[in-house]
């Protein structure tokens, strides 16, 4: 194509149709080249000269894309709604790619504003015709009904689209990573946690320097741990511990890693060593005190399986001046209950006997603690 000698030809061009196509083709070859500042100039002027319908709803699409690709939110969205309103499958001239575009970008528009269910109609609209678009929007649209459906909690759903995006993606394109991580969270959050570990391993194997790359470590010890391999657990959330603290981030508090490698020693009955994680656990920053609350009550929980029961009661009352709202009581009140009676104290003994009766009747740990006589 003659660039200059189409712009010179438009110059001199008066009838309406012959300048809309050299328009078009002028608008199009700008936008296929990424200058979508110079294609913006054309389509708006072919859409002025168009009167409305679905030729005019195509050159407004292509206008609000291209201030779409131009971060030009505002102005993308009052194009892309405008060109809403104009396209109708039942018109003549309808453009199926054009109608899947507009709604697949609004999509997008809607869900980074924040309002997801606006971005997920928009985007089921684009899916019905899907097979018009292009391959990369094919899978992006599939990946976006995914974050749609996980944001509504409708993990299987969101399941199936990241699937079908993966089957849409080239195996060396590398958002594939982010696709299997997606799936790890969403099989994670249905308590597949095999599948879900089988995913997050998948995300470092395509790309071993991940930008989440941590966090990818921690949900693989996560899955470890909910599928009670403590030990395998363990040893990820070591390593990550090792890689964080050559980073040596002075803000970042590591309070919540030293938590969950106590809890994983805590389950293998290596109490001595959760002691020690849960001491350094504590010598970081903590601001919540729910958070502090559940670190200390494994003092507790440790303390009297190792036998040590005034260090228990000790520590379990200071944790509950702390908080009595962490996720732990449920297993620290029976510690703290047993550790009483064990030192002759059944008056207290019997106080966290009755709320742990109150408050979790049919936990085992409250079964045996009633069969205790007081």
């Amino acid at each position: 194509m003659n660039v200059k000698a189409l712009e010179g030809k438009l110059k001199s061009i008066q009838n309406v149709e012959e300048r809309l196509d050299v328009l078009d083709a002028l608008a199009d070859h700008y936008y296929d080249e990424d200058d979508y500042q110079k294609a913006l100039k054309f389509y708006n002027e072919a859409r002025s000269l168009t009167p409305g319908g679905n030729p005019k709803a195509y050159y407004t699409a292509q206008f609000g894309i291209c201030h779409y690709l131009l971060h030009n939110d505002r102005e993308a969205r009052e194009a892309l709604l405008a060109a809403q309103a104009l396209s109708d499958p039942t018109a003549p001239e309808f453009s199926p790619e054009i109608h899947g575009l507009l709604h697949y970008f609004l999509g997008s528009l809607w869900e980074y504003e924040g309002n997801n269910q606006a971005s997920l109609e928009a985007r089921l609209e684009a899916l019905k015709y899907s097979e018009h678009l292009h391959p990369e929007a094919q899978w992006m649209l599939q990946a976006g009904l995914s974050r749609n459906y996980e944001e509504l909690g409708d993990n299987r759903k969101a399941i199936d689209y990241s699937s079908q995006a993966i089957s849409l993606i080239s195996e060396e394109d590398p958002e594939l990573a982010y696709l299997y991580e997606s799936l790890g969270h969403n099989h994670y959050e249905m308590e597949e946690f095999e599948k879900a570990l089988a995913y997050f391993s998948r995300v470092l194997e395509l790309d071993p320097e991940f930008e989440r790359k941590d966090d990818i470590y921690f949900a693989i010890g996560l899955c470890y741990q909910r599928l009670t391999d403590y030990k395998t657990a363990m040893d990820c959330y070591a390593k990550l511990l090792e890689t964080k603290k050559l980073l040596g981030k002075p803000q970042e508090s590591l309070a919540w890693l030293y938590g969950e490698i106590a809890y994983c020693h805590f389950q293998l009955s290596e109490h001595e060593d959760t002691l020690r994680a849960i001491d350094e656990a504590l010598r970081e920053n903590i601001e919540k005190k729910e958070e502090l609350a559940e670190l200390r009550s494994f003092l507790t929980n440790s303390y009297q399986a190792l036998g040590r029961y005034q260090e228990a009661v000790r520590e379990g009352e200071k944790t509950l001046k702390i908080s009595r709202q962490f996720p732990s009581i449920d297993l620290m009140l029976p510690n703290l209950a047993l550790s009483y009676y064990h030192l002759g104290n059944i008056e207290q003994f019997k106080f966290y006997r009755n709320w742990c009766n109150r408050d979790f009747p049919d936990r085992s740990w409250t079964k045996q603690l009633n069969k205790l006589k007081a």
